[in-house]
């Protein structure tokens, strides 16, 4: 893939996310339109590492980070891993240790902790 598709393959990316964004933003929060229920909530009584998330963005898009951390404590730490690998150049050492083998075993055991932990206390 060429320097050239990528970068129109990246701005593609942020105009559709942006897009989603703004629908969510004006569409649904601003109507007051039922967001949809975790199934795993639904049928386990348990939340899952994403429970509170829809939540969270939402309070995001209002600017009101605090309240999207107590919505779901993983979700502004996993926005900006995302964000920063998303605009890390191919190829950085920095991208590369990011998504190292152990960099991914160690987010997986931090998620699991987190899924452990939400339940129980």
């Amino acid at each position: 893939m060429t320097e050239r598709n990528r970068i129109l393959l990246r701005a593609a990316a942020i105009l559709t996310v942006a897009a989603a964004l703004l629908c969510l933003y004006l569409g649904v929060l601003s109507l007051g339109m039922p967001m949809p229920r975790c199934v795993f909530l639904e049928v386990t009584g348990w939340q899952c590492p994403g429970c509170g998330s829809q939540r969270a963005l939402a309070a995001l898009l209002h600017g009101h980070p605090l309240e999207a951390w107590r919505y779901n404590l993983m979700l502004p730490p996993a926005l900006a891993m995302i964000l920063l690998l998303w605009l890390l150049p191919h190829g950085s050492r920095l991208k590369e240790r990011l998504t190292s083998r152990a960099a991914i075993a160690v987010t997986l055991g931090v998620t699991l902790l987190w899924w452990i932990l939400r339940n129980i206390i």
